[in-house]
Parts: C-alpha cells; sequence; structure tokens
C-alpha cells in the first residue's frame, strides 16, 4: 500500500511536468494571427496634367530673367516682345519659354515625361517641315531644268519667274539642312545641357529660337517665291483664261492663312501657362 502511494505522487508530478513544458516554435508560429493582406494603393482620384504639371513648378521655381519675354518699358519693347514670341512660336509652337523651363525643372525632380514629349513634338515639327520642302524642292528643280511645254501658256523661262524659282531652290536647299541639323541636335539634346549652353543668356537664347525657326521662314519664303514664280509665268503667257484662273489657285491658301490670323487675334486667348494681369 505504502508502494502505491508513493508511486501516486510521481505520476501527478510527471502530468505536472509535461502540462509545464515550454511551448515550441511550431506552438508560437500557430498562435500568432495571420496579417491581412495590404490592399493595393488606391489611384489618385485627381491624377496631374502636363499642364497641371507645368503651372505648379512654374509657381515654385520661375524663369530667370533672360528666359522671359522683353519688358514693355524697354526702349522698342513691344516690338522686342513681337519678336521673341514670334520666334518662340515659330521654333516651338507656343509663345514663351516657359514650358521649356517647367520640363528642365521636371526632369530635375525626376519626372522626365514633360521633356520627351517637348523634344519628340519638335522634332515631329521639323519633320513635317523637311517633307513639305522636299515637295517643293523637287518641284522647284523640274521648273528650272526643263522648258516649259507650251510657252504660250506658261512661259518659266523669262528671266523674272526664273529669278524667283532659283531663289526657290536655293532656299529650300538651306531650309532642309537647318532642319536635319536641328532634327539630329533637338533629338540628342538633354535638359542640362540645354539649360547651360543653348539658353545660357539672352544672346544664346534668340540664337537658338533663330536656328530653330530658320526652317520655318526659309521654306515658307521659298514657297512664296516659287507661287510668285509660276504667277508671273502665267501672267507673261498669252492664254487669258489661265491668267484669270492662277491668282485664285494662290488667294485660297493665302485667304486661309488671313482667316486664321484674324480669328487668333480676335480671340485675345492667353495660354495657361502666363499669369493673368491683376484687374485694373
Amino acid at each position: 500500500m505504502s508502494s502505491l502511494n508513493s508511486e501516486k505522487p510521481r505520476a501527478t508530478d510527471q502530468t505536472q511536468a509535461t502540462s509545464t513544458e515550454p511551448p515550441t516554435q511550431a506552438d508560437k508560429l500557430g498562435a500568432q494571427p495571420t496579417a491581412a493582406p495590404l490592399d493595393p494603393p488606391a489611384p489618385d482620384p485627381h491624377p496631374q496634367s502636363k499642364i497641371q504639371k507645368q503651372e505648379a513648378i512654374l509657381r515654385r521655381c520661375p524663369p530667370p530673367p533672360h528666359w522671359r519675354a522683353p519688358k514693355l518699358s524697354q526702349p522698342f519693347g513691344r516690338l522686342k516682345r513681337i519678336l521673341f514670341n514670334l520666334l518662340c512660336v515659330t521654333s516651338f509652337g507656343h509663345a514663351g519659354l516657359n514650358p521649356i523651363w517647367a520640363a528642365i525643372r521636371l526632369e530635375e525632380e525626376g519626372d522626365d515625361s514633360v521633356w520627351s514629349d517637348g523634344i519628340n513634338q519638335t522634332c515631329d515639327r521639323l519633320n513635317n517641315m523637311l517633307l513639305v520642302a522636299s515637295l517643293l524642292l523637287a518641284t522647284a528643280a523640274v521648273f528650272i531644268t526643263t522648258t516649259p511645254p507650251r510657252p504660250s501658256m506658261v512661259n518659266y523661262t523669262l528671266r523674272g519667274p526664273y529669278i524667283c524659282m532659283l531663289g526657290s531652290f536655293g532656299l529650300l536647299i538651306g531650309g532642309i539642312i537647318v532642319a536635319a541639323v536641328c532634327v539630329l541636335v533637338s533629338s540628342k539634346a538633354r535638359p542640362y545641357w540645354s539649360e547651360q549652353v543653348l539658353y545660357a543668356n539672352r544672346f544664346h537664347v534668340y540664337s537658338t529660337l533663330i536656328m530653330l525657326s530658320y526652317p520655318f521662314f526659309s521654306i515658307g519664303t521659298a514657297a512664296v517665291l516659287l507661287a510668285f514664280g509660276v504667277l508671273a509665268a502665267v501672267w507673261s503667257a498669252d492664254d487669258l483664261g489661265i491668267q484669270v484662273a492662277a491668282p485664285l489657285l494662290v488667294l485660297l491658301p493665302v485667304g486661309m492663312a488671313i482667316l486664321f490670323g484674324v480669328s487668333c487675334a480676335t480671340a485675345v486667348a492667353q495660354t495657361r501657362l502666363r499669369k493673368e494681369a491683376p484687374d485694373s
């Protein structure tokens, strides 16, 4: 009896020892609650467009004075501003250099999409002018290297028409060369290099704008000379019907350009990047 009684406490002690053993690592892992999967971040309900990015960066980092249009208080200030805006429009398609400055600042902050889009638009515009210039060059080459099939209707071998066509041919060659160089330079230009070299000061700004806008003025002037050469050749002939119909073919595109200019002048619309003038 005493031996049986002595074995009972031992069994009780073993049970207590078993029950008081520390939990294993698997028990610990099983006891921890599983974390719920994180939901993906919700998209921005109001994403910023390119114009909004440019407006925001221009408020934080306004452009330096030599990037801005000349002040009206300067001597011939209005004329200088018109010339500056004209060069910007023919170079980049918009008045002022604020979009270029904003694209450079955004690229420094890690967003190069605005700069890339601007470079692509500039190269596309130059490539389109190259295409038009190539077609006009082929036309001018035909006129200056062939004889008219019917001189009584169109005689472009006379001195006046021939000089106009030769001038058009020369301007087209120059415009094509400059446009091709501008495409090569613009496609490889980086924001930092452009700021430090192409737009370093007022002289560099005007030099860059003149270089980029030269194809527009050269090809446009060549087209006008070619049109005047053809008109002079028609008016020098003896066919009255063609003499009446030829000016209409020239006046139609010229009229479209005048109509577009009048509509833009009367709209009095300012770009979103330009700060609105305070109410007087």
